[in-house]
């Protein structure tokens, strides 16, 4: 991806609700389709892509966001560092909890 000016201007930035756009899968983050820059990727349908955008105007500025995101590689891992979980994450560790807890009992 190549950087824009509103990249290099980043830092400077805390999140705003009103600039965050979700369009086939991707939330984008920018005044138009000149500088925005990508923010998540969302494979399974929608989720709720607005409470990723209300937990990152309240935890993160956009240079940390974006700073921690080039490290890891991944948007989930992050904002999951600054303890967001979405349902389908809950639903899933609950499973794994469940599962575990069988596999006790039948030893």
């Amino acid at each position: 991806m190549t950087q824009t000016t509103f990249e290099k201007q980043a830092p400077t930035f805390i999140f705003h609700k009103d600039l965050f756009s979700y369009h086939g899968g991707y939330l984008m983050y920018g005044n138009n389709l000149n500088d925005q820059i990508f923010i998540a990727r969302f494979k399974y349908g929608k989720k709720n892509w607005r409470a990723w955008a209300n937990f990152l105007c309240k935890n993160f500025t956009v240079e940390e966001y974006l700073q921690a995101v080039e490290e890891t590689k991944n948007p989930r891992e992050v904002i999951e560092s600054k303890g967001f979980y979405d349902d389908t994450t809950v639903r899933v560790m609950k499973m794994k909890i469940k599962n575990l807890e069988a596999r006790l009992e039948a030893k």
